[in-house]
């Protein structure tokens, strides 16, 4: 009986460790284009990006529209998170996701990446290693 229950544990010792995904696999400069969404589960809300070339974005929620420019600033160093900037040029003033009116006009948003895969990346608070994160992910829709 011990027999198993050591044999169990090291067997999910070697199963639960996961690989972090090698965000350095990642062309930015080809895989970022298109359509995003961010789905919160406490709200019941997605929001949509819209990103396009050169770096304009479009960011619908509920009645919110915004539009303005973008930029990825990668970190070639693996443990430190890609940050996604956006400097928001126009904002309908109507409600999103948290239900408030809030003017987001010449605003610059940045939220931390920590990649999970090419196509998903969870939204977080800091640079580094990415512990503090939202637990909202950014997922590749088409």
């Amino acid at each position: 009986m011990l027999k198993k229950l050591v044999l169990t544990v090291l067997g999910l010792g070697i199963v639960l460790p996961v690989q972090a995904f090698d965000k350095t696999q990642m062309n930015l400069n080809q895989d970022f284009w298109g359509t995003w969404s961010v789905y919160s589960p406490n709200a019941q809300c997605t929001e949509t990006y819209q990103f396009s070339k050169p770096g304009q974005f479009t960011y619908t929620a509920k009645q919110k529209k915004m539009t303005g420019d973008f930029a990825i600033l990668v970190n070639p160093d693996v443990k430190i998170l890609d940050v996604l900037t956006m400097q928001i040029k126009t904002d309908n003033k109507k409600a999103g996701c948290t239900n408030q009116t809030v003017d987001y006009t010449n605003k610059d948003v940045n939220l931390s990446l920590k990649w999970i895969s090419a196509k998903t990346a969870e939204l977080c608070m800091d640079r580094r290693a990415g512990k503090q994160c939202t637990g909202l992910y950014l997922i590749k829709q088409k």
